[in-house]
């Protein structure tokens, strides 16, 4: 069973990351010194050129809009050859990011790194929009460059921490979180600090340090269904189940549709003899996630135990059907494993072909 099953998932990274990126656009433009391109003796056209810190303040305002197309558009008329060409490549990059085109992007920051190499928040913003691509690896590389950079970047650890989670790398992502805990420039929130440290130790299955975390979350978010549930968790793995129920109770209570929580209070449920409130608690699990063997094979076995013979039947229906689904979809994976193997072989022939007709 895993904290995240079902309506359960870990935050979206998204808009956390699109909203540290800012902060390094705004630190961006805000170290830009460059002169003003119209001067008394250039040409009419050119005494009414925007600077290019105007430009970028003109471009940022129209991304905060939700207009990253515009931004481009602006962006597309700046003097790249002008001081400052760093930072304009920089946020085509992120307008590009937003419009969900990487290889572009990509090379625009490429660019904005080649002309300013030791600029941390180049590559804070270069490395959310490889985490905004999915592009974990590359992501990594460039939050860890600006934190090598620049320790105490705004939102450059915070979002490390982030990434390293995504990439299940729980132990390195949760080492960067107690840096940051103990860097007393950091400037993160401590709830999303707390929260990020609760689900690294989680997945760690470090279940004492779970309990301690996620109460910790709770000072700030008392209310949050997912601390009452991985803290009953935690318990349970711990073996003690009667402080393992209340926190269930609660998280069920707080969230009818974890479907998570419903099934192993159940299951508590059943193990401590409480079989009708274990049905309550099963059946509302089965609604949610109706092809759960454990939830149906649960609820079977309390019904054979009462003598229901109908409820016991159905559920006896489901298991089988389920059994039938499951070797369907075992057999239609061999089939695929067997038509790969033929593309591997083959794939050898057609290059020699390939290489035939080029000759």
């Amino acid at each position: 069973m895993s904290l995240f099953d079902s309506h359960h998932r870990p935050i979206s990274p998204t808009n956390r990351l699109q909203g540290a990126a800012w902060l390094a656009i705004l630190a961006m433009t805000g170290q830009l010194s460059c002169p003003l391109i119209g001067v008394a003796q250039t040409s009419a056209v050119a005494q009414h050129a925007p600077s290019t810190s105007a430009l970028l303040d003109q471009a940022k305002r129209l991304v905060q809009g939700g207009d990253p197309q515009g931004a481009l558009s602006l962006l597309e008329r700046a003097d790249l050859h002008a001081p400052g060409a760093s930072e304009i490549h920089a946020l085509k990059g992120v307008c590009l990011a937003l419009l969900a085109k990487p290889i572009e992007s990509t090379e625009e920051f490429d660019q904005a790194i080649a002309l300013r190499p030791n600029y941390a928040p180049t590559y804070l913003s270069s490395g959310l929009a490889f985490a905004n691509f999915d592009d974990l690896d590359r992501a990594s590389a460039r939050l860890s460059t600006a934190l090598r950079l620049d320790p105490h970047l705004p939102g450059a650890r915070f979002n490390y921490a982030l990434v390293l989670a995504r990439a299940g790398k729980y132990a390195e992502s949760e080492e960067q979180v107690d840096i940051a805990f103990a860097d007393k420039q950091e400037k993160e929130p401590a709830l999303d600090l707390w929260r990020l440290k609760a689900r690294d130790v989680y997945y760690q299955k470090k279940w004492q340090d779970t309990i301690d975390a996620y109460r910790k979350v709770r000072e700030f978010q008392p209310d949050w269904p997912e601390a009452y549930f991985a803290i009953g968790e935690a318990f349970y793995h711990l073996n003690l189940p009667q402080k393992s129920m209340p926190e269930l109770e609660k998280a069920v209570a707080l969230d009818l549709e974890k479907f998570a929580a419903h099934e192993l209070l159940g299951k508590l449920y059943q193990d401590t003899g409480r079989q009708q409130e274990a049905i309550a608690q099963l059946e509302e699990a089965h609604r949610l996630q109706p092809n759960d063997r454990e939830a149906i094979y649960r609820l079977y076995r309390i019904y054979v135990h009462d003598g229901d013979t109908i409820n016991s039947s159905r559920l006896q229906k489901e298991l089988q059907n389920s059994d039938a689904r499951e070797k369907s979809e075992s057999n239609g994976e061999a089939r695929a494993a067997i038509l790969n193997n033929t593309g591997i072989e083959l794939e050898p022939e057609i290059r020699i072909v390939g290489e035939a007709a080029d000759a």
